[in-house]
């Protein structure tokens, strides 16, 4: 594990311990549920700690924002929407590109220390522009990639993404497929940092993960949006496949989430011995309790550049059936021990998961969901904020 991933408890300011003597500013898009708890981590850390938003919340995202305990502006901007077509998982995916058009304005009004800046776009050309002509202030770039997501950007992204990330002090990647990406551009080691994702400690199941194994066997959850892009369709089609080569196993594939493919699986005609349970959006605080009435989750994504449900399952003692296309997969999950990784591509590498997942005796089982849950006992907030605190530490000492 490289140095700066090992995330020593030493660097992070403790209890009575004095904070970084820096004025931090982060720009991102929007504050996901699940981040609240680590940028409330890093605000402790730091004398301050200013937030500015290209939006409140993305039109597809459907949660009550929650900014508590932060310094929050939302700045002036443009939001595109763009259709996102990846050739090599063979979708189209719509997001939403934000064009922060007052960020030297804000920046010289903080007169930050630090700048961190999400993502490598027009956000990140603003902070970098800005800093170029404060001195004091150094760059922090926050990367959130994988190699799978990153696949076919064109030479006109990446020759910008080179400038920029040249010009950072210092940048940070959520995962070993980000890091490897990173260094294509010849970023050197001393400038990485992890800055990993972390469930949200406030709505985790923390009580025992045992259950009735016999009884919730069959029982299948899949959680996130219903797009083309999570394969979700593609996964129907395949277990159904299975259940008619099964007819003697039973499956209730549970999907919580909405998107438009929902009409399409509402509409699926399955086995007799599948069912398809449509949920909906289900709050953040609900979402655990669902876990623990499944038995496995499966992530059958077909590009992710993390997965934050991986995380989530196993903290709840879920194993995991999930796409080797989500870096939270190729990262935590190993065959046979805390869930299974397939290729959505390839059915029979599914089919493989699932006989080995319904061969397992229940004492089997049990034993994989504490092994789940072990695995990422220490993948808390406080743990993903060290990385980014790391850093902030590095360029002002580099200052």
């Amino acid at each position: 594990m490289p140095a700066a991933e090992s995330l020593a408890a030493a660097s992070v300011p403790s209890a009575g311990q004095s904070p970084i003597d820096a004025r931090v500013v982060l720009l991102t898009h929007y504050i996901p549920l699940y981040q609240v708890r680590v940028l409330q981590q890093i605000a402790a850390a730091v004398r301050e700690f200013h937030i500015l938003l290209s939006t409140p919340i993305e039109p597809n995202r459907d949660f009550q924002p929650d900014w508590s305990g932060l310094d929050v502006t939302v700045q002036n901007s443009w939001t595109l929407r763009r259709r996102w077509r990846h050739k090599a998982g063979g979708f189209e995916d719509q997001l939403y590109v934000h064009v922060p058009y007052d960020t030297s304005a804000r920046l010289r009004e903080l007169n930050p220390d630090v700048v961190m800046s999400l993502e490598l776009g027009a956000r990140s050309l603003g902070a970098a522009w800005y800093c170029r002509r404060a001195s004091k202030s150094k760059l922090v770039l926050c990367t959130y990639m994988s190699e799978r997501t990153e696949q076919n950007r064109g030479w006109l992204r990446r020759n910008l993404r080179k400038k920029l990330l040249k010009q950072a002090d210092a940048v940070t990647y959520n995962g070993p497929s980000c890091r490897r990406y990173l260094e294509t551009f010849d970023v050197e080691p001393s400038r990485l940092f992890h800055l990993p994702y972390a469930a949200d400690d406030r709505t985790l199941h923390n009580g025992r993960v045992d259950r009735d194994e016999s009884a919730s066997r069959g029982r299948l959850l899949v959680v996130g949006q219903l797009t083309a892009r999570k394969g979700v369709v593609r996964l129907a089609a395949q277990i159904d496949e299975y259940c008619r080569r099964h007819a003697d196993r039973n499956i209730e594939l549970i999907f919580a989430g909405n998107g438009p493919e929902k009409s399409t699986l509402r509409e699926f005609v399955t086995a007799e011995n599948l069912t398809i349970q449509l949920l909906g959006n289900v709050p953040a605080e609900d979402l655990s309790l669902w876990m623990c009435r499944s038995s496995a989750v499966i992530a059958p994504t077909l590009a992710d550049e993390w997965m934050l449900v991986v995380n989530e399952a196993m903290h709840a003692g879920v194993p995991v059936i999930g796409s080797l296309h989500a870096q939270a997969v190729t990262t935590l999950i190993e065959d046979g021990v805390d869930g299974w990784q397939y290729d959505p591509a390839d059915e029979s590498t599914i089919f493989r998961s699932l006989d080995q997942y319904f061969s397992l005796s229940d004492q089997d089982l049990a034993a994989m969901r504490l092994a789940a849950r072990c695995k990422v006992h220490s993948r808390t907030p406080a743990w993903a904020a060290s990385g980014a605190i790391q850093a902030i530490q590095h360029v002002i000492n580099g200052r």
